[in-house]
């Protein structure tokens, strides 16, 4: 999951593979491309979804009317299946040597991507055009700059995963503690979610364990999904390369049915049984519902990617590229603080249909832009350090002379 946003920054002797063997990499024995579909389909339809609902007229996108309501049933499953996954994948991508460590530079290299989502997550919302401008910005305007979305969500978790594999020795002893871990927040996400931390903490800190000033992805419950995909890809990992795919058509329903059964009942446990209201998204009853899900859908994944086998490498290549994939539709969708896109532009109020086709044209736009960037990393020799430096060197310009920016852009386009 961490891999394609470190080819940003990563220096060019690092890299593993030139253009002639990428297939042969990526399509090597111990992946698991029906993993790489799962959260490719996923991501897709965060894509879809997210561009959606920033853009469509609320009165002809009716979640309560067919077919949106069951559209937003969907959506809710998009992010436990990519968490889920890439908590998975994760175990396959840290490898350990003879004495149960990680390398120093594996290790610098997963904070740094960790560092770097949680980065580009905040510049997202930073609600002025320069560092300087940040001195005049009133208190309240900085609210949504301290919301954790799924960006700084998955900075936290990669490297709350990563101290589990610093103080483990053995995928064994990864997979148990991961799974006890993710129990604990499933279970405790509605207790921690009743007390109101900002009164006891930063906004900063608060906001990654509470919903109250709009965080959309806190810790309870989210980095319990990933935990979950850690136990499930140590499982994986201890199996026969051969068998994994099989595993997951056979063993993905009925693994799924264990979390579905009891969800209702807990569901109803706390909805109705608790002395304060919990929020569905912190109820462990629909947290288990969704892994459930969760483990249904990689089992339809692996048996899509059986009859598909011939595009398998489109799956795996586009699947290690999500989160390249998500920044980009971020920067399409919405633009950035300097220069705004459509979402921004003309946001929810684009009849459905015109909808539609540009959310079509954002997912074709993303996909297109990792396509062509990996293309030119591997045709030509200094791609690599001329997109490391262009990005330093365009984020450094916006966040010093930001507001020049600004009025260029308004100079151009309000008249």
């Amino acid at each position: 999951m961490s891999e394609e946003i470190q080819d940003i920054l990563k220096p060019e002797e690092v890299k593993e593979y030139k253009n002639k063997n990428i297939k042969a990499k990526l399509l090597s024995s111990q992946r698991i491309t029906s993993l790489d579909l799962a959260r490719l389909l996923a991501m897709i339809t965060m894509i879809m979804g997210h561009s959606l609902d920033a853009i469509a007229t609320p009165a002809e996108l009716d979640i309560t009317q067919f077919p949106w309501n069951l559209w937003h049933y969907i959506r809710r499953f998009t992010a436990p299946i990519f968490l889920t996954v890439s908590g998975a994948v994760h175990v396959f991508a840290n490898k350990r040597d003879e004495n149960g460590k990680l390398q120093n530079k594996t290790i610098i290299r997963r904070i740094k991507i960790a560092l770097i989502l949680t980065v580009i997550g905040y510049l997202f919302m930073f609600p002025a055009y320069s560092f300087f401008d940040a001195f005049f910005i009133e208190a309240k305007l900085w609210k949504p700059f301290f919301q954790v979305n799924i960006l700084q969500l998955i900075g936290f978790s990669l490297l709350f995963v990563l101290s589990l594999f610093l103080i483990t020795k053995t995928d064994k002893s990864l997979g148990i503690t991961a799974f006890i871990l993710a129990v604990i927040i499933t279970i405790s996400s509605p207790f921690i979610h009743s007390i109101n931390w900002f009164n006891y903490m930063p906004e900063f800190f608060a906001s990654y364990l509470s919903t109250e000033h709009g965080s959309m992805f806190p810790v309870f419950p989210y980095t319990g999904f990933m935990l979950y995909g850690v136990t499930f890809g140590t499982l994986l990992k201890q199996m026969n390369p051969e068998k994994r795919t099989k595993f997951l058509i056979w063993a993905g329903v009925p693994i799924g049915a264990g979390f579905l059964v009891p969800s209702f009942l807990i569901t109803d446990f706390f909805k109705y049984d608790m002395p304060f209201k919990v929020l569905d998204k912190v109820n462990p009853g629909i947290i288990l519902n969704q892994i459930g899900v969760v483990f249904v859908v990689l089992a339809f994944a692996a048996i899509i990617f059986t009859f598909t086998k011939k595009i398998s490498f489109y799956y795996a290549f586009f699947g290690k590229k999500a989160l390249f994939i998500y920044v980009a539709h971020l920067i399409f969708l919405f633009g950035t603080g300097w220069f705004p896109s459509v979402a921004r532009i003309y946001p929810k109020s684009i009849s459905i249909v015109p909808s539609i086709i540009i959310s079509v044209i954002i997912v074709l736009l993303t996909l297109g832009t990792a396509y062509f960037y990996e293309f030119t990393l591997n045709k030509f020799q200094n791609a690599r350090k001329f997109y490391k430096y262009a990005f330093y060197f365009i984020l450094s310009y916006f966040l010093i002379i930001g507001t020049l920016a600004q009025l260029i852009f308004q100079e151009l386009f309000s008249k």
